[in-house]
């Protein structure tokens, strides 16, 4: 059960690093242009 439990933690960090390096790549031109 602990396994899992770990598990999910890193899938979820997957998805933020995913999303956030997404709206990076989205946001870097409108506040560094």
């Amino acid at each position: 059960m602990q396994k899992k439990k770990w598990f999910k933690i890193v899938i979820y960090l997957m998805l933020i690093a995913m999303i956030g390096s997404t709206l990076f790549i989205a946001l870097e031109p409108l506040l560094f242009g």
